[in-house]
């Protein structure tokens, strides 16, 4: 869900993704690797919830079909579909983050 939100506003490439999902997880006590950020991606393209793009200055952005290597990631830009967008805004019970975007009080982590 942090992958998910950290490219639901715009089009952010892995290493922006992998600082906003870190900061996230440092405001409630997680620590989460660049792989698993990596794997989180791949798996929200896989599951049709993200799609990467190359992005240009002087072409619209051009979508890459399917998920890129694990070396060819660093190349891409990467954005919520509209399937995933439902996913995260949908309620989701183990969030850590109230309406404020505070950590709620009794949030746990889940096991």
């Amino acid at each position: 869900m942090f992958v998910l939100d950290a490219i639901a506003d715009d089009y952010e490439n892995l290493e922006k993704i992998d600082t906003h999902v870190n900061r996230l997880a440092l405001e409630c006590g997680l620590t989460i690797h660049s792989s698993e950020v990596l794997q989180a991606l791949i798996d929200l393209i896989a599951t049709g919830l993200a799609k990467a793009y190359r992005l240009s200055t002087v072409v619209p952005a051009e979508e890459f079909q399917g998920v890129p290597t694990a070396a060819e990631v660093k190349d891409y830009y990467f954005w919520v579909t509209e399937k995933g967008r439902e996913v995260q805004v949908a309620d989701y019970a183990d969030w850590p983050f109230d309406e404020q975007g505070s950590p709620r009080e009794n949030w746990t982590a889940p096991t």
